[in-house]
């Protein structure tokens, strides 16, 4: 006897009650945290639960209900969980939501055209089977495209993966192998199709809530990294960054440079515009020069309307004629909300790093550079060697 031929009254019986255990646990966490994703995922399971108790009882229930609304409710559930899954990975965009609404609807009227004009079950079943293996298709896509960031999301992968495998096992079976393809008929496809299911309901629930507090994670590291106005390094995140790369250049005993700059005349634009305009102008100044920048830099807030970039790899002259391609295209750039002229005055700081040293050697000698520049009638770079 095949180790899959179990019984599958008991395979459901076990999702039903495996489905009510994870909910409780799920609902409970989402009642504290009042996530949105979360709760998504949540109505899709309960409504799959719903589906499943149904599907139990299918025998004593009238035909509209056991076949009518329990695969009507595992599509609308699935359909559901799906975007939850997509909500979670941020890939739910307009197409893809419109989509997976074409598809399950396209699903549910060809089943319910099957039910009417054509009512076998090899045919249900495929018509279900593969409606569901196009769904669960959306977030595998989205668990593809984002699986090397994270081993989560690869277990993920090869979890729904293998539930759209051995959906389509199903519907072959339905529709070429077995003569017999009632629910609760005892052959491998119909048992390998309800345990990737068990196993999808308890991993895969599993997984959706590490999936969500790995992403809190990665939101509050950034949060933590980021400054809020600017969208770049804040000062703690930059010096760490910046300490790393100097232990890097001291082994490979590389120059590297150091650039300070600040907004000329700051204070006049807050006291004429308004601090909204000036948080504007820092913020435009940032997204302009962080697009400007090599990829090797790094970029940071230090304070107030005083930024540093740290470039490996980086010569006196490389690093002036940064600096001066930065002044330029500050200077030439038409902000909102304010008729004046923005300009920037920078100090550049360049070494070979041969012997430990540290960032505030690279801050001093760059903010000396930047006060000559500013003594000399600003909106000018004035780069140092030291």
């Amino acid at each position: 006897m095949s180790l899959l031929l179990l019984d599958i009254k008991t395979v459901i019986l076990l999702l039903v009650i495996g489905h009510y255990c994870v909910i409780m646990l799920i609902s409970a966490y989402s009642y504290q945290y009042n996530n949105r994703t979360i709760w998504t995922f949540v109505i899709g399971k309960l409504l799959q639960i719903i589906a499943y108790t149904i599907i139990l009882f299918r025998e004593i229930l009238p035909f509209i209900v056991s076949i009518f609304l329990s695969n009507t409710l595992l599509l609308i559930g699935t359909m559901i969980e799906c975007i939850a899954l997509l909500l979670l990975l941020k890939y739910l965009t307009a197409t893809a939501r419109k989509a997976i609404v074409i598809v399950s609807l396209f699903g549910l009227l060809s089943f319910y055209a099957a039910i009417l004009f054509y009512n076998f079950d090899n045919v249900r079943i495929a018509i279900i089977s593969i409606t569901v293996t196009v769904l669960i298709g959306f977030p595998i896509r989205a668990f593809y495209l984002t699986c090397k960031a994270s081993i989560l999301k690869r277990i993920m992968l090869i979890l729904y993966s293998a539930i759209a495998l051995s959906l389509v096992l199903r519907t072959y079976n339905a529709l070429f192998v077995s003569t017999d393809v009632t629910l609760f008929a005892e052959n491998e496809y119909q048992t390998l199709a309800f345990l990737t299911r068990f196993i999808e309901m308890l991993v895969g629930s599993i997984g959706f809530i590490l999936l969500v507090k790995e992403q809190t994670d990665i939101e509050l590291t950034r949060m933590a990294m980021m400054d809020e106005l600017t969208n770049i390094y804040n000062r703690h995140a930059f010096i760490q960054r910046a300490d790393a790369l100097i232990a890097s250049a001291l082994k490979k005993k590389s120059m590297v440079s150091f650039i300070i700059f600040d907004v000329d005349r700051f204070k006049g634009i807050n006291d004429t515009y308004g601090h909204d305009a000036g948080d504007y102008v820092l913020r435009e100044i940032a997204k302009v020069i962080a697009n400007a920048l090599p990829k090797e830099a790094i970029f940071g807030r230090y304070g107030g309307d005083e930024f540093v970039i740290l470039i490996p790899n980086c010569q006196i002259d490389r690093a002036t004629k940064l600096a001066e391609a930065l002044r330029t295209t500050i200077s030439q750039y038409s902000f909102q909300y304010i008729s004046t002229q923005c300009t920037l005055s920078l100090g550049s700081a360049t070494t070979e790093v041969q012997t430990a040293i540290s960032l505030d050697a690279f801050y001093t000698n760059a903010d000396k550079a930047l006060y000559h520049a500013k003594e000399n009638g600003r909106n000018q770079v004035y780069a140092v060697t030291f």
